[in-house]
């Protein structure tokens, strides 16, 4: 599925290279995945591994599951929060 990075976006990801945080573009899209899946599993206590083998698992069940209008809202206010601290400079990434 090809994506496209908005330039705030690609500049992000690559400040977070360019500061040594991860060794390449795709490996710091990686990161920032595993970050959004975590986030979207409240209350899980495993670690990110763990979550990757849970959520491989059930990618390869067969079983799909749809998510929700409030899913994606709740979603879009979580990325619009930290894209808003990021523009006002406090970063928590």
């Amino acid at each position: 599925m090809p994506l496209q990075l908005t330039p705030e976006q690609e500049i992000r990801i690559r400040t977070v290279v360019d500061t040594g945080a991860h060794r390449s573009t795709e490996e710091a899209i990686a990161a920032a995945v595993s970050a959004v899946e975590i986030a979207a599993v409240p209350g899980f206590d495993g670690s990110s591994q763990e979550l990757e083998e849970l959520l491989l698992e059930g990618l390869n069940s067969g079983t799909a599951v749809v998510a929700d209008a409030d899913y994606w809202n709740r979603l879009r206010a979580g990325t619009d929060a930290i894209a808003a601290e990021h523009q006002a400079g406090t970063k928590h990434w």
